[in-house]
């Protein structure tokens, strides 16, 4: 086979790969979180280390306020950092894509709670249907949450 034949052939190869991963949703990557974000203060005064994540599209922040889970903000697309993860209640669902588990963050539109709470698993690049987002710690109350013995 000619050096000529061969640089066609790889090019070929490689954008048929390239039109494959762009026609994935951005979940279903599985690059998870990356890297070290800013330390933050969150409204209660806790110091927390961060890591980015991506989130593929934007999203509302929600906390219970008023004795309730509701959005207290709204989160833009992109690269952002978050502090944690745990499980609450099912995310609002995109496409195909359920989850329960929630990132902790701060809103980048705060309208309560200083926009602190969680984002939904379901908007953030890496997840799988009811799984964590890779690269990212539990949050320290996650011990309360999950079911003494669940391993996880």
């Amino acid at each position: 086979m000619s050096a000529v034949r061969r640089i066609s052939c790889v090019m070929v190869a490689a954008a048929a790969a390239a039109t494959v991963l762009t026609a994935l949703p951005a979940q279903a990557a599985a690059d998870g979180c990356w890297g070290t974000g800013p330390t933050v203060t969150d409204t209660l005064g806790q110091r927390w280390a961060t890591r980015y994540c991506n989130n593929y599209r934007a999203g509302d922040v929600y906390n219970y306020v008023d004795g309730r889970w509701q959005p207290v903000g709204r989160l833009y697309a992109g690269d952002n950092w978050f502090v944690c993860q745990s499980h609450g209640p099912d995310n609002p669902p995109v496409g195909d894509w359920v989850n329960d588990i929630w990132l902790y963050t701060e809103a980048d539109e705060a309208w309560a709670a200083g926009g602190w709470g969680g984002f939904p698993a379901t908007h953030v690049s890496g997840g799988v249907n009811y799984g964590p987002i890779p690269g990212l710690s539990w949050c320290p109350w996650e011990e309360d949450v999950l079911p003494s013995g669940s391993g996880e």
